[in-house]
């Protein structure tokens, strides 16, 4: 059977600042949009939240429900979802998975999902290679990755990546911002005091900047990471920018469409 359309969806949670928006979102589907000039490449968003601030600011960003719909009914006949989304977590599985699997009859030759980028064992190094080279860090330094964690249940995708750091004996470490995850931002500190760190760069470990890093990470308040991380003694450098920001992570989203794609037999 020929392929009549063919679509590539970027599937995010999403991000209200235009900033944080067009350097890592808007660049990533670019970037997709360039390797795959065989499909229409789509973007959506998972999160109800930011959609409607974003409505409220005059852009509509669609849910990826409403978007697979969308693409039915403009005759698409098959669809590749590729979740920006950095671990297989609750979003992944609730948003995405969940909304794939409801739209799958719509797609007369298939819809497919890539995978999140920390989902097999090689990915950790993969993205260490992606990053690390952007976040250079002077000389005495040590480097605080600030991650998200998971609201509800432990993640273990962080746990890992520290075990993956530490198994290359850099000098690195990985906290996550939710309460009820690990490791978190006391973890750290501890882990910091017993390598004599001094200095630290403070850089997050999300695909996009926004709230999180500005307020959370960066921000004056007491509560924030460089608060927090100052107040423990450390003299504390940051970085700001989200990893969708750097281009060599971005292209790891490519590598998994393109892995989606062969496994599939769509891309030959």
């Amino acid at each position: 059977m020929s392929v009549q359309k063919q679509a590539l969806v970027f599937a995010s949670f999403g991000v209200s600042d235009r900033r944080a928006r067009e350097a890592s979102l808007d660049a990533a589907e670019a970037l997709l949009a360039e390797r795959f000039p065989a499909f229409a490449v789509f973007s959506c968003y998972t999160s109800n939240f930011i959609r409607k601030r974003l409505a409220g600011q005059g852009i509509n960003i669609p849910s990826l429900p409403d978007l697979l719909a969308s693409l039915a009914e403009q005759g698409y006949s098959r669809v590749l979802v590729q979740p920006s989304h950095l671990t297989p977590g609750e979003e992944f599985d609730g948003k995405v998975l969940k909304a794939v699997e409801e739209a799958r009859t719509l797609f007369p030759e298939g819809i497919l999902v890539g995978r999140p980028v920390f989902d097999s064992a090689d990915d950790y190094q993969a993205v260490l290679a992606a990053i690390l080279p952007e976040l250079s860090l002077a000389a005495g330094e040590q480097l605080v990755l600030f991650g998200h964690g998971s609201p509800h249940h432990h993640n273990p995708v962080y746990e890992r990546l520290q075990q993956v750091v530490d198994e290359c004996h850099l000098p690195v470490h990985v906290g996550v911002l939710e309460p009820s995850d690990t490791p978190n931002l006391p973890m750290v500190i501890r882990r910091l005091k017993q390598s004599s760190a001094q200095q630290v760069l403070l850089a997050p470990l999300l695909l996009a900047g926004g709230s999180h890093v500005t307020r959370d990470m960066a921000g004056d308040d007491e509560s924030s990471w460089k608060s927090q991380l100052t107040a423990a003694g450390f003299t504390v450098r940051m970085k700001l920018q989200g990893l969708g920001e750097y281009l060599p992570f971005r292209e790891l989203y490519a590598a998994k469409a393109k892995k989606a794609l062969e496994n599939s037999g769509w891309l030959k």
